[in-house]
């Protein structure tokens, strides 16, 4: 069991940490010029094309930062850089013939400028010179080989990713729907929640079931992993739901959304989508910075982050970032609170070998929990209940929990010969919920209450995964190969306990009045049951990129699943035992580039799934299979800096459960929906548009032959935007909106309909620049104040309930840049 670490819930201890790291920036940051100075001799593969990008990209690579005035790139090319070289020797080769050199300012911090007339072109300038020039930084960070969006400042992603097909593909080499929602965008809209970045990625659907939250994509819902390791949240009910959804991601540097089936890299799960959590890294120049946010109902929230080298040479590097946060919810007598600990070191073993290591701690608490039963609109009977106003709480004050957890990683990287390299990660994460308390009104008609409580809910996930890849030459052409293998168990262990339900007539309560005034119960005389619930893992997967003419690439690959299955449970209805041997998931797409900036593509993607739902009879229906198939054209403009998808995408399930009914017991009856479709199109923008203006969004439609799709809108429209003004009088100042559409949703039982029109959202917000450290912004949440419905839910014979989305809310930050 990890350590609870007391102190860190003590508010004075929380300032002092933050005061003792913005009070070590400094020293640390004198260790940063001598580090950034070292940067050694390797090997680089840039090729040929605009100046601009390949500089950006080099820059990166080299781990240095160069500032430039855009108009001295702009029209030119280079002639790119293959081989082995320095820094100053690599600069010189990218800059060769187009009278430009840079110089160094200082450690790692290049400028580039334009040669003097009788200095010979492509001179690297030494480590003299300087100008005044309107500088635009490219930081390392900007393009580093990882694909990290950290200082980019864009809403697009900044390098490569793997999370289609394991290989390092752009967005636009990608034969699938990816979305990245960056750092930046994260920073601009204080999103600090997985639920509240997915609420404004496009393509997501976030349905709230009180404070039960789900991720709904193509019709599925989807799976979860950081830094490529899968997190398995399984078991009873709201339980599973406090995992992830409310986690701070102070740590996390992107979140890429893979849409559709994912086998290839996932093998076993759900074919809406997967999200891919990747962390933050050290950096090889000193960065850090504190931030303080207060807000609606008594939020309050800091946070910093310190990163750099820890070593002159800067062969070793680290990163601490520590945030804390505690609010009240809209609802009465709801709080929230939150603590996060991330270290993390990077160390280079060799010149071409990378260990890294890191640890992450959270402290989580929720009080005022109603959990997963929502306010009632009708009964069973179609009576109408009445609306309750937003603030409305059907938990008991004391509901809840407290939650901690530790995740540990290690990762061994390693570079061999004509590029090859191989990556080692291993992963064990560790998440414990001592006691979790459930008392709430569970509806109006009939009029029950009910209590409960988990106990001792132990949650465990643990992967190792290692993958080899590089190029090749076949037929006189150059490929990309990749292996991977790896096994991952995971296990939830848990005491369920319930007891001492009544009415509101026995409590003489009535229901308008919501859970605060309901009375604790006795909790010593509960009978508990031990329930366990394991999945476990192994599998070996392959995937090849093939260069079958200039314009021309397929890839290919396939996974083989090995899967087991094991929940025990004191209810028959939910004891499982699944055994699955070599399942094949296999991949394929085509890339064709049909213009410079444009590409089009098609593929297939594959997954499966076993299920334990049932039918009637009790009887376990046949594992699900799902197969997506998608067509579409990418495009990348403005040297890469905006991205553009256009796709259209039908999937094809067999044996789906379909929830047809409860039995007398409340359990569900399931039924297998052979040849279930989902069709629908998706149109996504990413990127500048324009110099200082950032966008993200997109329309997309669902369309499903499921008759539960009713509760997931067809239609859906986001787009978020930023503009910086870069002169005049509002120099320093930028402003932007975020939008969210979505068209109507329902939910029927026999004669009565429960409906959600179609509805705006709209969120503001606004950042001033006083100077290179400082900035203070300002954010409104739902700035109309729509009132809407964020779920819409049928329980069959309970009737049909909803659940509020949250009001206006503000809130005012300052940060300080080091």
């Amino acid at each position: 069991m990890p350590p609870r670490l007391p102190a860190l819930r003590h508010p004075a201890v929380r300032i002092a940490i933050l005061a003792l790291l913005a009070t070590a920036a400094p020293a640390w940051a004198q260790t940063a010029p001598a580090a950034a100075a070292a940067a050694a001799a390797r090997d680089y593969d840039i090729p040929p094309g605009p100046l601009s990008p390949a500089l950006s990209r080099f820059a990166g690579q080299a781990g240095v930062t160069l500032s430039a005035d855009p108009a001295l790139t702009q029209g030119l090319s280079t002639g790119g850089l293959r081989g082995r070289a320095g820094v100053l020797e690599g600069f010189a080769q990218l800059l060769k013939g187009t009278g430009l050199a840079v110089g160094q300012v200082g450690g790692g911090a290049y400028v580039l400028r334009r040669l003097p007339a009788a200095a010979p072109a492509g001179s690297s300038g030494g480590s003299g010179g300087s100008a005044t020039l309107a500088e635009v930084k490219v930081t390392a960070a900007a393009e580093r080989n990882d694909g990290t969006t950290e200082g980019t400042g864009r809403y697009t992603a900044a390098g490569p990713s793997g999370a289609a097909t394991g290989l390092a593909l752009s967005l636009r080499e990608t034969p699938q729907s990816v979305s990245v929602f960056t750092r930046q965008r994260m920073d601009d809209f204080k999103l600090q929640t997985l639920t509240d970045v997915l609420e404004q990625t496009p393509g997501l659907t976030v349905t709230r079931q009180n404070q039960m939250v789900t991720f709904n994509v193509r019709g599925s819902t989807a799976n979860l992993q950081v830094d490529g390791a899968r997190q398995l949240s399984s078991g009873w009910g709201f339980n599973t739901h406090t995992l992830y959804t409310m986690d701070d991601l102070a740590d996390i540097d992107r979140v890429e959304v893979l849409k559709g089936s994912s086998g290839l890299m996932v093998g076993d799960g759900n074919y809406g989508a997967t999200i891919n959590l990747i962390r933050k890294r050290p950096t090889r120049e000193f960065q850090a910075h504190v931030e303080a946010m207060a807000g609606s109902w008594d939020g309050y929230r800091a946070d910093a982050d310190v990163a750099g080298p820890l070593n002159a040479e800067g062969s070793l590097r680290g990163r601490l970032v520590v945030s804390d946060k505690r609010a009240h919810g809209f609802r009465d007598f709801e709080r929230t609170s939150g603590r996060l600990l991330y270290g993390t070191v990077e160390y280079d073993l060799a010149p071409d070998t990378l260990l890294t290591a890191g640890v992450t701690y959270r402290e989580r608490t929720l009080r005022g929990s109603g959990a997963t039963t929502p306010i009632q609109a009708y009964s069973g009977a179609g009576a109408f209940v009445g609306w309750m106003p937003r603030s409305y709480n059907n938990g008991a004050r004391s509901s809840g929990y407290d939650q901690h957890g530790t995740n540990l990683f290690a990762r061994l990287e390693h570079r061999f010969a004509q590029g090859w390299k191989a990556r080692l990660q291993v992963v064990h994460e560790q998440i414990d919920t001592p006691e979790q308390i459930l008392g709430y009104i569970n509806n109006a008609i009939p009029g029950l209450v009910s209590y409960g409580r988990y106990g001792d809910n132990a949650t465990r996930n643990q992967s190792l995964q290692l993958d080899v890849q590089g190029p090749f030459s076949l037929f006189g052409r150059q490929h990309d190969l990749l292996f991977g293998a790896g096994a991952a168990k995971s296990r939830i262990n848990l005491q369920r306990g319930s007891g001492g339900d009544t009415t509101l007539n026995a409590l003489g309560l009535p229901y308008a009045q919501g859970g605060s005034a309901l009375p604790e119960f006795d909790r010593s005389g509960l009978a508990y049951s031990n329930d366990l619930f394991s999945r476990k893992r192994s599998y070996v997967y392959t995937a090849g990129r093939f260069d079958i003419a200039d314009p021309v690439k397929l890839i290919v690959g396939a996974r083989a699943t090995n899967y087991d299955q094991k929940d025990v449970t004191d209810i028959s209805w939910y004891n499982y035992l699944y055994r699955e041997r070599g399942v094949v998931t296999p991949y394929a797409g085509l890339v064709v580039d049909v213009a410079r900036d444009i590409s089009v593509y098609a593929s297939y993607a594959s997954i499966f799934q076993a299920q334990g739902a049932k039918d009637a009879n009790e009887r376990t229906l046949p594992p699900e299979e799902g197969n997506t198939y998608e067509i579409g054209a990418k495009g990348e403009f403005f040297d890469k800096r905006l991205n553009a998808s256009a796709a259209y995408f039908w999937m094809k399930t067999d044996n789906t459960a379909e929830t047809v009914g409860q039995t007398a017991n409340g359990e569900t009856i399931s039924r297998a929906v052979s040849g279930a479709t989902r069709r629908g199109w998706e149109l996504e923008l990413s990127g500048e548009a324009a110099r200082g203006w950032q966008v993200q969004g997109g329309l997309v439609m669902n369309s499903s032959s499921l008759s539960t799709a009713s509760t997931t809108p067809k239609y859906q429209f986001k787009l978020g935007s930023t503009y910086r003004f870069d002169g005049g009088a509002l120099q320093g100042l930028t402003v932007g909106a975020a939008t969210r559409w979505q068209d109507a949703i329902s939910t029927s039982r026999n004669a009565t309909t429960l409906r959600q029109d179609a509805y705006w959202l709209l969120d503001l917000m606004a950042r001033y620049q006083i100077d290179r450290h400082w900035s203070v912004a300002a954010n409104v949440n739902n700035a109309l104040d729509k009132k809407y419905f964020a779920g819409v839910t049928n329980f069959t014979s309970q009737g049909l309930f909803y659940t509020w989305g949250a009001p206006r809310s503000f809130n005012v930050s300052a940060r300080y840049d080091f």
